[in-house]
């Protein structure tokens, strides 16, 4: 006997059992009540009637009771398996594969936010400095590794409430959060120096050296998130033009163009 029906018939009998006590009280009550004599028939109805009408209706219930049951924990387990499904693709869909940072979809919509009036976020723009290189000089896999360790560089020495993204090829997009322009520069310098002094370094392993140029602006409150990467991205063209593996921040972030709401 499966464990399903060994439940129904447990259910039942005790139902039934219950059946028959109330059918004996109710009927020798009345009787006694009615003056009527108890006879053997009457054992017989009180027995009998409530067992051969509540077993097989208590069982039928308890079966369909049985059967909702197992409909609502697979429904639950359907539910349950959706969810987890459509998590996995929205992390797909809006994050690298590679590094699992932000995608550059996700990464500008979350720069295009609006900003409370007074908040000032920056934006860090991480480029390696010769990555073209690594890949002929040492495969591309060491560059993916590069990537990689750069990518935790960045989760490293920024905050869990940062947007950090791999904004396409090697560029690294950072947005820090209410930080103005001397706070950002110092965490600038933190992100070049890790990654300038990376465990790809030491030891010089395989010849493999990555330094990265960073460039920075902030972003006022409204401003066009192109305009923003725009300014970012001159930043990090004059930090390579002056000698790479340095930090350079946009001197006329008042010129980034406005949205009006």
């Amino acid at each position: 006997m499966t464990p399903r029906a060994k439940r129904i018939l447990g259910k039942s009998l005790i139902v039934t059992t219950i059946a028959v006590v109330a059918t004996f009280g109710l009927s020798f009550t009345a009787r006694l009540a009615l003056q009527m004599p108890i006879d053997w028939l009457s054992w017989v109805e009180c027995t009998f009637i409530p067992i051969l009408i509540g077993m097989p209706v208590s069982a039928y219930i308890f079966a369909q009771s049985e059967t909702i049951q197992d409909t609502c924990d697979k429904l639950e387990r359907s539910h349950t398996a959706l969810k987890e499904a459509h998590d996995r693709l929205t992390f797909v869909t809006s994050h690298d594969q590679m590094t699992g940072l932000l995608s550059r979809g996700e990464f500008i919509a979350r720069m295009d936010r609006s900003r409370d009036e007074g908040e000032c976020d920056t934006l860090l723009l991480i480029d390696p400095d010769h990555f073209s290189s690594i890949n002929d000089e040492h495969g591309h896999s060491k560059g993916d590794e590069a990537l990689v360790r750069i990518a935790k560089a960045l989760v490293y020495t920024t905050r869990p409430g940062d947007s950090i993204g791999r904004l396409g090829g090697e560029e690294f997009g950072v947005l820090l959060r209410d930080v103005r322009k001397a706070q950002a520069i110092t965490i600038a310098e933190n992100i070049r120096r890790l990654v300038e002094g990376g465990p790809w370094v030491k030891g010089q392993q395989n010849g493999v050296r990555v330094t990265v140029s960073i460039g920075g602006a902030e972003i006022p409150h409204n401003a066009d998130p192109q305009d923003v990467l725009r300014a970012a991205g001159r930043c990090v063209f004059k930090a390579k033009q002056g000698g790479r593996n340095r930090v350079s921040f946009d001197q006329e972030a008042a010129k980034l163009r406005v949205v009006t709401p």
